[in-house]
């Protein structure tokens, strides 16, 4: 995406996009025409806030995505997007599932959590975000192996081969828990804050996936596949992972709010 100039002929001269770069790109000259600044240090990072800011669709931009900008509900109050009471039923009911049916999401369903995570905030706008879904159940149950390789004496076994066979015997997935997808994610190298993007970004699809009826569980067990190359190339991506998510229609249903201690917060008295 770059910002190529101002439609002279749409723009009202309403200053909007003046006082929302953080970048100081656009100023007013001596006519009262406003006028984006050369920009010599590459200095925008092309969050197109002066494009969401603009009323009248003045700011000239070309990319990939020209057809992306739409007007949407609410942009006048935030509150009329999703009220502050529905947001909470659904913070407060989504959780962390560890059961799922045995039953594919569909690819048109896991496009729309990706879509969620699109608009996610990043550090700096750099988006440098990877992503991989997983679904073939025998790669599922070989990373899950490979995982468990890495981690046994976390999860209290002596050895990598006395928890294979133990899991083995019982038919139990301690990693995937058998969820029918899974979600990896990681970053170029030139993002700026990789933990902190992947934090917002997969709570994104997190809350996306629980609107679809989906459930869905941050695997930190699995991070530890981002440094096996090999395995990394059946994921399709280069590690380091940054997070990783499994995604599917659960198989526990869960009736009250668990217990939260009250946010400790200095300079509400």
């Amino acid at each position: 995406m770059s910002i190529v100039g101002i439609d002279h002929e749409k723009c009202s001269a309403c200053k909007r996009c003046i006082t929302d770069c953080v970048r100081g790109l656009f100023v007013e000259d001596s006519s009262g025409k406003i006028i984006r600044l050369p920009d010599e240090m590459n200095r925008c990072n092309f969050c197109g806030k002066c494009v969401a800011i603009c009323k009248a669709k003045a700011i000239i931009w070309e990319g990939d995505w020209e057809d992306d900008v739409e007007s949407y509900p609410g942009v006048k109050n935030y509150e009329e997007n999703v009220s502050y009471e529905n947001l909470m039923q659904l913070l407060k009911a989504k959780r962390s599932v560890r059961q799922y049916k045995p039953k594919k999401v569909s690819p048109e369903l896991l496009k729309k959590v990706f879509e969620a995570m699109r608009y996610a905030s990043s550090a700096d706008n750099r988006r440098a975000w990877k992503f991989s879904v997983i679904s073939d159940p025998e790669i599922i149950k070989k990373l899950s192996k490979e995982s468990i390789k890495i981690v046994y004496p976390y999860i209290g076994f002596p050895s990598a081969e006395a928890a294979l066979n133990y899991f083995e015997k019982i038919d139990k997935d301690p990693i995937f828990h058998k969820a029918p997808a899974v979600i990896f994610h990681t970053v170029s190298e030139n993002a700026s804050m990789p933990a902190e993007d992947a934090g917002i970004v997969l709570t994104y699809g997190q809350l996306a996936a629980h609107t679809l009826g989906l459930a869905t569980c941050w695997i930190g067990m699995a991070h530890g596949l981002g440094m096996n190359k090999e395995i990394m190339k059946i994921i399709g991506l280069e590690g380091p992972i940054q997070g990783v998510l499994t995604i599917g229609y659960p198989a526990v249903k869960y009736y009250h709010t668990p217990p939260r201690a009250p946010l400790v917060v200095v300079g509400l008295d």
